[in-house]
């Protein structure tokens, strides 16, 4: 499966946004969308991690988002920034461990992210 392009972001404040593919090459890809005064912007990174002392060689794929806020007259710029990186034996196509990780991310209404954010876990 290709990743959609555009690739859309659903906020819960902010709502949906579109940001278009800027660049793609056989290691990654990175979207774009500049509003006046934010930024959204994705990157999709791969690499492989050299094998360790068993010979074993992984793979790296790494998805990060980053939403940019412009300085005004009365507030400087800042940055918001969520990513993932999973790794996985070469080849390896179950996501268990991924997709277990993003349902416990969700499924508490996102009471865990909130934990998180706070120092409380």
């Amino acid at each position: 499966m290709a990743i959609a392009d555009p690739l859309v972001i659903v906020l819960a404040v902010a709502g949906s946004k579109s940001l278009n593919r800027i660049n793609q090459d056989n290691y990654g890809s990175e979207f774009l969308l500049r509003e006046t005064l934010v930024e959204y912007r994705a990157k999709v990174r791969h690499s492989q991690v050299k094998a360790d002392a068993n010979g074993v060689v992984y793979d790296r794929h790494n998805f990060e988002v980053v939403i940019t806020t412009f300085a005004t007259s009365t507030v400087p710029e800042f940055h918001e920034k969520f990513y993932f990186v999973q790794e996985n034996v070469r080849g390896q196509t179950n996501v268990d461990l991924p997709d277990a990780v993003a349902d416990l991310m969700i499924a508490s209404t996102d009471a865990f992210l909130v934990k998180l954010n706070t120092w409380q876990i």
